[in-house]
């Protein structure tokens, strides 16, 4: 029987989209068991600051531990504090919530931008690339603001692509309203690049005098006066704050550009953190960027502003005097699409080919490492001294196994049920190949971050000890615990109210310990050699809790330890 048009069944198997496949798989890559682990690094800053909002309703200054904290602009803690509003709960889910939700925004803006530039295929074929990669998959199931700045360059440039042939006051302002809303999350980064990666496709052809008019001007207004406003109203109201966000921006973005005061790393530095971000499609990365550097003269001028937007992203964060791997995270989805059109054109098979040949040995090797999990983690206990949690070892056995099957499998027939239309893989040059590849990765990632890394949990006691020391401190006020540097974490998880005391010198450990009545300490093990030294020696052997080491811990200068102090204590200054 002749199958009708939207028809869903065929001969009874039901025929999925290739684009359903792919939502599917993006919103279970990144919102699967996304609270599960508890904050990391600087996680606990996003956390805190919004729960400091809510607790003062001041949403206008940024606080930790009720200590002026700008060093991000407002957008980035806003959108984490009102789903918490909303619902009543605030916990890590929540916060990684919007980077989550950015992470969807690109993969939609990268299948768009993709389709206005090339075509639907080689769009999901690039955001297929994008979601898999580990730059973006970990960032994007991260608290941070580096998934919304990607998200909001790569959403202005594709609407300058989308409405560069219908200029006016509609298609500038909504274009300036998106890098001002997106320099509200990390800063000047979404407000500059949009613009210079677009500049290669103004000049060529002088399309840019198309620009120059009053609308234009108005509309570039229009997105000062947005991106101004908030900081405004911050300054207005900032009574005794100490911290204005403009000079903020200012001091996280033009002077650390010009003059880094931190986060310095070698100019060639992103020559190796671009490929660790696009693990494990490396491979098909470099053959990709090659193809398009040697093809760039023929090429029309879709393909030469790609490259041409890549080049730009690349050089301008190089030429930046502070580096650091999730700076560059702007260039993934260029990339990606680079990728995806090399996957799709019809030149040069035989490079295509070849690259996918070393992308599968590459899969499968890693797929072969985890499926011997059992048999090389004696190897590693032996080396290392560290034994495995409970579950690691066979979880990463049956990850490997269902990767190498799911590989083979569809490299052989192709995924069942799939519908193979205008945006499907499998009926791209190499398809089977490329399909067994997206197949194998997703199972690879799915395997990591949806178990394997919560069985790791196990070995990160900084939750637990936490919640028990709040448990144990049940009614004392929050100025009579001390807690060491680092601190953000640990205020969100003790859920105080008011700010506890952070002694920054041995001066003021000795004053802490001076004081009269019942009083706390929490600090890691490694500032017993700093300010807190003076602690006498028969505390620091007996402390009244301490977070537990993981067998085979060789390094415990990150143990939290916890003392409760009853009276006035004489320091060890000797």
């Amino acid at each position: 029987m002749k199958r009708e048009k939207g028809a869903t069944f065929k001969e009874g198997v039901c025929n999925i989209p290739w684009p359903t496949l792919f939502w599917v798989s993006a919103f279970f890559l990144l919102f699967c068991m996304l609270g599960y682990r508890s904050l990391w690094g600087s996680e606990g800053r996003w956390a805190e600051i919004a729960r400091e909002m809510i607790i003062t309703g001041d949403y206008f200054h940024p606080t930790i531990n009720w200590e002026p904290y700008f060093d991000k602009p407002l957008f980035t803690y806003w959108v984490i504090a009102l789903p918490a509003r909303l619902s009543g709960v605030l916990n890590e889910f929540v916060v990684r919530l919007p980077s989550a939700v950015f992470g969807l925004a690109a993969l939609y803006a990268t299948v768009s931008l993709g389709s206005t530039l090339f075509s639907k295929r080689s769009g999901y074929l690039a955001a297929w690339i994008l979601l898999t990669s580990f730059g973006f998959i970990f960032w994007s199931r991260t608290a941070c603001a580096d998934v919304q700045n990607m998200a909001f360059i790569l959403i202005a440039v594709w609407w300058y692509w989308k409405r560069r042939e219908q200029p006016g006051f509609t298609s500038y302002a909504v274009f300036y309203v998106i890098c001002a809303a997106g320099a509200h999350f990390k800063g000047l980064p979404a407000a500059v690049l949009p613009a210079l990666v677009c500049m290669p496709d103004l000049l060529r052809d002088s399309r840019w005098k198309n620009y120059l008019s009053f609308s234009h001007a108005a509309a570039i207004c229009l997105g000062v006066a947005l991106y101004l406003a908030p900081f405004t109203y911050a300054a207005l109201t900032a009574e005794n704050y100490g911290q204005s966000g403009l000079y903020m921006v200012f001091h996280e973005n033009i002077l650390r550009f010009f003059s880094a005061f931190d986060h310095k790393e070698p100019f060639y530095v992103y020559l190796y953190y671009v490929p660790l971000l696009f693990m494990p499609w490396a491979p098909l990365l470099l053959f990709a960027l090659s193809d398009a550097i040697r093809r760039y003269r023929g090429a029309d001028n879709n393909h030469k502003w790609l490259l041409e937007a890549v080049a730009i992203i690349f050089l301008i964060y190089t030429a930046s005097d502070s580096r650091r791997s999730y700076y560059i995270m702007p260039i993934m989805p260029f990339c990606a699409l680079i990728v995806g059109n090399f996957l799709v054109d019809s030149g040069q098979a035989k490079w295509r080919g070849a690259a996918l040949k070393v992308q599968g040995w590459g899969l499968l090797l890693v797929s072969c490492v985890e499926f011997f999990a059992p048999v090389i983690s004696p190897v590693v206990m032996r080396l290392t001294g560290i034994t495995p949690p409970d579950g690691l070892v066979p979880a990463l056995s049956l990850t490997g196994a269902f990767s190498i099957f799911l590989f083979l499998y569809v490299k052989k027939r192709g995924i069942p049920g799939c519908s193979n239309d205008d945006s499907g893989v499998a009926s791209a040059p190499h398809g089977r190949a490329l399909t067994a590849a997206i197949a194998s990765t997703v199972v690879l990632t799915a395997g990591f971050y949806c178990v394997q890394q919560n069985i790791l949990e196990k070995y990160r006691p900084y939750r637990p000890f936490l919640l028990k020391a709040r448990s144990m401190m049940k009614g004392v006020e929050p100025s009579r615990v001390a807690l060491g540097k680092n601190i953000a974490s640990a205020v969100f998880y003790l859920g105080v109210e008011s700010p506890v005391q952070v002694p920054a010198d041995i001066s003021q450990v000795s004053k802490f310990l001076a004081e009269k009545g019942e009083r706390y300490i929490i600090i890691q093990r490694r500032q017993l050699k700093k300010a807190f030294r003076i602690l006498p020696e028969e505390m620091k052997s007996k402390p009244l809790l301490a977070s537990e080491l993981y067998p085979g811990q060789r390094r415990k200068k990150m143990q939290l330890l916890m003392w409760r102090i009853k009276g006035a204590v004489k320091a060890d200054l000797d």
